[in-house]
């Protein structure tokens, strides 16, 4: 049986979203507490110097509580911190993250910028993956449950935009009882700067003409574009509607399209801040020519274009660089050149010549370690990495800031309320460079 603890009090919160306490000498992670809480949890995997538990009652709330705004928080595995008041929850990721990187990889605290919040902590989702099945005959629509592949339904999530939410209403009413649901396992909805809404519905079974002409009428009637994706590797299928969605970034704003399958940065005006601090890096460093890495359609390179001789993108994604291409002519822009190649070798191959005076980098959680080790030879002048994941951020940066570079500064931004997660933009300088 596993152990109870029956009043822990939680000191802290670390990045992925759990609180921090101590029992017995050892730490004790529990999700949905908030520090100042006093809790009693069990514990659900031991080891020898952390536990993980979980949150069985609180034994006395902290000051810092508040009420979550969503009924199926703490179920749902999308949010993390809705007990956490907006304002807390950004001076906790402002802390966590200025940790990791004094703690694991040296940064001085005072190079550090404060966290940029967001400007609306609700409602700002503008690209979604809802997981789908089929309990008994009822469509069940909604997110994983921490830790799990069990969907938790919810009718309207209040991190969603708006229009998301109105539009997986008319897929939920629709395929609530349609003989093919049960094939039915994910619907991926995004919503473009201007309004429009276009939803990928993931159906693995063979009657893909029938799915579509029973959903044609009821999603174009609302103004949804529909694709069909029939597996992982095949090309999504148009149903109805415009293939793209447009953001807009950079002053004066670019119109960039992405097409399904494609990504653009869930919380567009969180996006808008960031692309900003990144020209104004690049202007900054005097820098002539650039690489982007991770470009995906141009959601960097292009408002950098403008304000440099030349922008070299690379993207392993050949549909995005499609799309790169096409935004680039479409405004204008014609020193900006896209290649379809993997990340890794991608700098090595493009350097011969003039070579590249700074390299951006845009990668996956995963990092870009590989990537790391080919800059650690070519040694730009200037990197500018930004970053979704903190602890790959850290591992990344560490071998740069043993061999030759310093940070100059790094930013974090808050493109996910009521979750842990944080982006952040860190630029760093070859030290025998002067900029």
């Amino acid at each position: 049986m596993s152990q109870v603890i029956d009043d822990l009090y939680i000191e802290s919160l670390v990045y992925g979203g759990n609180g921090l306490g101590y029992h017995d000498g050892k730490v004790i992670f529990v999700p949905q507490t908030a520090p100042g809480d006093r809790v009693s949890c069990r514990v659900v995997k031991a080891k020898k110097r952390f536990a993980e538990a979980r949150l069985e009652k609180v034994l006395e709330a902290s000051a810092e509580r508040c009420l979550p705004t969503c009924p199926v928080f703490g179920q749902c595995g999308g949010c993390q911190w809705q007990h956490l008041p907006y304002k807390v929850q950004g001076a906790w990721k402002e802390q966590i993250f200025a940790d990791l990187l004094h703690r694991q990889a040296g940064a001085d605290r005072a190079l550090i910028r404060p966290l940029v919040a967001a400007v609306e902590p609700w409602y700002y989702r503008s690209r979604a993956q809802l997981k789908l099945q089929v309990t008994g005959q009822q469509l069940v629509m909604g997110f994983y449950r921490r830790g799990s592949h069990v969907v938790v339904d919810h009718k309207k999530c209040p991190i969603l935009h708006p229009s998301l939410n109105q539009a997986a209403s008319v897929f939920r009413e629709a395929l609530n009882g349609f003989r093919h649901s049960h094939r039915m396992t994910q619907l991926d909805l995004g919503i473009g700067d201007d309004g429009q809404v276009r939803a990928v519905l993931h159906y693995l079974g063979t009657e893909g003409a029938a799915v579509a002409d029973f959903l044609r009428p009821r999603v174009s009637d609302v103004g949804i574009s529909l694709f069909l994706q029939g597996g992982r590797k095949n090309k999504p299928q148009l149903v109805c509607g415009e293939e793209d969605l447009c953001i807009r970034v950079g002053e004066p704003p670019l119109a960039l399209a992405y097409g399904p399958g494609g990504f653009a940065q869930v919380n567009l005006e969180q996006n808008r801040a960031m692309t900003e601090t990144v020209v104004d890096a690049v202007q900054q460093c005097g820098a002539k020519r650039v690489l982007d890495l991770y470009c995906g359609m141009g959601n960097l390179s292009l408002p950098v274009a403008r304000r440099v001789g030349e922008v070299v993108g690379v993207e392993g994604f050949a549909p995005a660089i499609a799309k790169a291409r096409v935004n680039a002519q479409r405004n204008g822009i014609d020193n900006a050149f896209f290649h379809h190649l993997a990340a890794d070798g991608a700098a090595s191959q493009l350097s011969s010549g003039p070579g590249f005076d700074l390299v951006m980098l845009d990668p996956p959680r995963s990092g870009a370690f590989g990537v790391i080790k080919e800059l650690q030879v070519l040694r730009p002048r200037h990197i500018l990495y930004v970053s979704c994941e903190p602890p790959t951020l850290v591992r990344d940066l560490q071998p740069l800031l043993q061999d030759g570079y310093c940070l100059e500064w790094s930013q974090p931004f808050d493109f996910f309320p009521q979750t842990h997660h944080i982006e952040s933009v860190s630029l760093l300088r070859r030290k025998s460079a002067v900029a």
